[in-house]
């Protein structure tokens, strides 16, 4: 039995279920997903980590205990699950790398940033791993935002509009954004997340299936200080800002197209308007950051 999805303005086929409400679509899909065999290597590796090997039009994502991801010119993922493995924790994956890998062959731009709706477009929450952006993204949607993204964000350039195109209708949540939220962890999934680490799922109501255009991109960075500030950004700052926060950076090495990518940097750049916002590294302040946040975006 498949299932079909529509994600990232994708036509989605898969064997397994993903968290997202099935969408009829007519014969054609623009991706499948399937459980099969999977390579041990990739011929003509042009770059490689300590998890992936990347060659032109395709990339192998091992994570162990976990499953291995093969993606293929940005149309198929294969997924070879390793024995014991949690559906959970392998959709975790799925979702994540494997489809950052998946839209980078299909040269989106692929930032690492969450997104919610705002008024007149879409606001982008932007960072290292750690910084509060599904933390701030979880705020948002709290606030009534309508949720667009979670850590991934597909942007597409093609018609000088750059926009956000909705992905699947979850957050990962650590224990102490929950709390802070006043959400019941006893209510969600956990799922690995890095080395005895884990995660808290979090559904979403699936609002948007049309891109959206971006209006605003927040730089969260932790700072010593004990304020937060809003710095716009100007000029090769925004470009360069969007071109550290791409998700996955290193897939781009192995999987070509880092000329494209830069190019929808400085269309995104000449579009949208980007903020750097310091918050105290000593606590993340979510009530002040959010509303700091948010009059920048009614501005």
């Amino acid at each position: 039995m498949d299932f079909h999805y529509v994600s990232f303005g994708l036509r989605i086929v898969s064997s397994i279920p993903l968290p997202a409400p099935e969408m009829a679509f007519g014969p054609e899909s623009d991706v499948t997903i399937d459980v099969g065999a999977v390579p041990e290597h990739l011929a003509d590796v042009r770059f490689k980590g300590v998890r992936f090997q990347a060659a032109d039009g395709e990339l192998l994502l091992k994570v162990d205990g976990i499953a291995v991801y093969h993606i293929r010119k940005g149309s198929r993922i294969t997924i070879a699950p390793e024995k014991g493995a949690k559906a959970d924790d392998i959709l975790v994956f799925l979702m994540g790398s494997a489809m950052g890998a998946l839209l980078h062959q299909r040269a989106m731009l692929v930032l690492h940033a969450g997104a919610v709706q705002v008024d007149g477009g879409s606001a982008l929450f932007s960072g290292v791993s750690g910084v509060g952006k599904s933390t701030l993204t979880a705020c948002f949607h709290k606030k009534g935002y309508p949720f667009l993204a979670d850590d991934l964000s597909a942007v597409s350039t093609g018609n000088g509009r750059p926009s956000v195109m909705a992905g699947f209708p979850q957050l990962k949540l650590w224990s102490d954004t929950l709390k802070k939220l006043e959400i019941d962890p006893r209510c969600l999934t956990s799922v690995r997340w890095g080395n005895c680490l884990e995660k808290y799922v979090m559904p979403v109501a699936f609002q948007q299936t049309r891109a959206v255009p971006v209006k605003d991109i927040f730089v969260i960075q932790p700072a010593n200080r004990d304020t937060i500030d809003i710095i716009p950004l100007k000029g090769s700052d925004k470009i360069n800002s969007l071109v550290d926060n791409t998700f996955r950076m290193n897939f781009l090495k192995g999987l070509g197209g880092k000329s494209s990518h830069f190019h929808h940097c400085v269309v995104l750049g000449n579009t949208a308007r980007v903020f750097k916002v310091l918050r105290p590294n000593g606590g993340f302040l979510l009530s002040e950051l959010a509303d700091a946040v948010e009059e920048k975006i009614l501005s």
